[in-house]
């Protein structure tokens, strides 16, 4: 047996929706504070950053721990805003439950089903807890039934949400509903649960009287299995229904009693603190990490010494010596631990969809010419908390960029950059991340056997393949001719080979086939395939021609009927392709595609012309073909291998042009 109970919740929602204001609650009612934190007042736990204060939101995720009825909980408040959502991918990967804040004014956001089909993806198991019972225009029923409807859930609700005297709004327990079997909501749950529970069904049909906790004891199986949705109705900011929810916790999911014996970790976050310098959030899955131990980094490729472990207790890091199966902790080392890394032999599920992709560039400048070099370091070391910036530095042009996933983060990274760095920095405005693909086929051929010692010589077959199927490469040179030891270095060089295209943009969507070529038994050596690659691939796409695709965006919009005509015009006027409406009482759903050229300001216009009352839900859906202008075009950067005497020279060492 492990030596206590220990799980890791996370709690998540669209911004808004009060998910730091329940943890705060969580923290307060479980005895780890002697106050409950306000995200209005700026005194959360969980918002350390000062910019989180002051703009009242969740940037970064933060974990804090409690003690509750003898099981140790790992509590993960995460980011509300898309912006930040890759914050929330690195968090699902170490996740034993959700809780999913929704709000009942609010209702099911656009965020929310980003969130849901992450969840679902992974296979978590997930508790609703709907906040804000107490606010004005709450509607419970509404709510319930869009849950339901849209994120295609099966609901039910583990007690009950009364908000008919608005003064008093209060929550009543599951075993004291009898007065309110007969309300919609409670009625819905009992249907649900008699699909799924056949003696229940026969209760139900002959209308006989309940033993409510009988009913729950039945409806807490459906849920452990997942086949029900566990509802909980509350106000964090009233505390209701928190005793409820904190009741659940136990119930909901049964810890991993299992002994690991192998060591093994992930590390789900990485940040810089001025004090303890680069912390890596790990999340232990076996045996014991301790201080001074090596363990193997599977990003690295090697051993890792840990210099120090910390815990985060209510914000501050507290030195241990250890950390044991199932605890979630901080880690020091002399290497350089990636976020995403997995410490350890251990395998973990992979491949999950992000909930939001990068397709937007913008470029930081510093506003002062002497923090230039000051600012590249500043960006290098958030790239290595965050990998979704995809920083370069272009040294020759004196030139950072970075992917982004919306404006707020650039301010966010402006706010940064000035507090902890002292630099100020100006971002340009954000522009679409274009992709190239073939017009036709063409063919690729290079020779690279002078100056001695080297020989690398190849053709490349280049064509179109079809959207969204990527990079296909294959090779039809026989091992006479090519050794497979140096076909491998060409297939490490392709990735790179199509960073940049003959347009300098990414190139995808086509199959690469190394037709002809050979290999010198004196001279060749695996570099010169390394260096040769990039040569005849980047030839071929010159011949063959590239032209250009834009990321589109899948939409799904939802409103009151009343705005119905100014969204269409708004749509016609993007040049949106449209399905037709489907309505639903006093509301009109709405889908189909835009480009994100089209859609990129958007969200505000949309917001403003609905007043906020309506639905926006824009998902990265491919990229299709456009039109071809001189201003979409973006100028190589680095040394390209189509000039190959400057290539050559600068991939021999002769001098740096650093591709970064």
């Amino acid at each position: 047996m492990v030596e206590k109970d220990i799980i890791t919740i996370g709690v998540l929602a669209h911004v808004d929706a009060g998910k730091t204001s329940l943890t705060e609650c969580l923290l307060y009612k479980s005895g780890a504070t002697q106050a409950q934190g306000s995200v209005d007042k700026g005194s959360a736990i969980t918002d350390g950053l000062a910019m989180e204060r002051n703009r009242g939101i969740s940037i970064k995720t933060a974990t804090v721990d409690f003690e509750w009825e003898g099981t140790h909980i790992n509590l993960v408040d995460t980011p509300g805003h898309i912006d930040f959502s890759a914050e929330v991918d690195r968090a699902l990967s170490v996740l034993d439950l959700i809780i999913l804040v929704v709000s009942a004014k609010e209702g099911v956001q656009a965020h929310t089903l980003n969130l849901w089909e992450s969840i679902k993806e992974r296979n978590l198991p997930v508790l609703v807890f709907m906040n804000k019972i107490d606010r004005p225009g709450a509607d419970l029923e509404q709510v319930f039934r869009d849950f339901e409807k849209d994120l295609g859930a099966r609901l039910f609700a583990l007690n009950m949400g009364d908000n008919s005297i608005p003064e008093k709004p209060k929550v009543i327990p599951f075993k004291d509903l009898l007065p309110f079997i007969s309300s919609p909501i409670i009625t819905r749950s009992l249907e649900n649960l008699a699909e799924l529970d056949e003696h229940f069904l026969e209760q139900y049909l002959e209308g006989n009287d309940y033993n409510l906790e009988e009913v729950l004891s039945k409806a807490m199986v459906q849920v452990k299995n997942r086949s029900l949705i566990g509802l909980i109705f509350g106000s964090a900011k009233l505390d209701l229904g928190v005793d409820e929810l904190l009741g659940q916790l136990k119930e909901y999911l049964m810890p991993n009693t299992e002994i690991e014996t192998e060591r093994s970790a992930k590390v789900f976050k990485v940040e810089f603190e001025e004090k303890l310098g680069r912390l890596a959030h790990v999340k232990s899955y076996g045996g014991t990490l301790k201080s001074k131990d090596f363990i193997w980094s599977q990003k690295l490729q090697k051993e890792i010494k840990i210099n120090q472990i910390y815990r985060r207790l209510l914000g501050s890091a507290a030195q241990v010596g250890k950390l044991s199966q199932g605890e979630v902790g901080m880690i020091t080392s002399s290497d350089l631990i990636q976020v995403e890394d997995v410490l350890g032999r251990k395998e973990f599920p992979s491949g999950f969809s992000s909930i939001s992709k990068p397709v937007l560039s913008t470029q930081a400048v510093a506003e002062e010419d002497k923090d230039y070099q000051k600012l590249g370091e500043a960006l290098e070391v958030l790239f290595m908390e965050d990998p979704v910036l995809d920083f370069r530095w272009f040294k020759e042009e004196r030139e950072f960029h970075l992917k982004i996933l919306g404006p707020i983060q650039t301010e966010v990274l402006k706010e940064t950059i000035a507090t902890r760095y002292g630099i100020e920095t100006t971002f340009l405005r954000p522009k679409v991340v274009y992709k190239e693909t073939p017009k036709k086929s063409a063919e690729g051929y290079v020779r690279y056997w002078m100056p001695k010692p080297c020989w690398a010589i190849m053709t490349f077959l280049i064509e179109p393949a079809p959207a969204g199927s990527g990079v296909i490469f294959e090779s039809k040179v026989r091992t006479s001719e090519i050794s497979v030891k140096y076909i491998n270095e060409v297939k490490r060089a392709i990735p790179w080979s199509l960073k940049q295209g003959v347009k300098g943009w990414e190139v995808t969507d086509l199959k690469i086939t190394l037709t002809e070529g050979s290999e010198h038994t004196v001279h060749s050596n695996p570099g010169d395939f390394l260096l040769a690659t990039p040569m005849g691939i980047m030839r071929g796409l010159e011949l063959a021609g590239t032209e250009l695709l834009e990321p589109m965006y899948a939409f799904q919009i939802k409103a009151n009927q009343d705005f119905l005509g100014p969204v269409s015009s708004d749509l016609n006027q993007m040049k949106a392709q449209l399905e037709a409406p489907v309505f639903d009482g006093d509301f009109f759903t709405i889908a189909g595609r835009v480009s994100v050229e089209q859609a990129m300001d958007y969200g505000v216009k949309f917001n403003a012309t609905t007043s906020g009352k309506g639905r926006l839900k824009l998902t990265l859906d491919g990229y299709e073909k456009t039109s071809f202008s001189e201003e979409k075009v973006r100028e190589f950067k680095g040394v390209s291998p189509l000039d190959e005497s400057q290539w050559i020279l600068h991939r021999r060492g002769a001098f740096k042009a650093d591709e970064r």
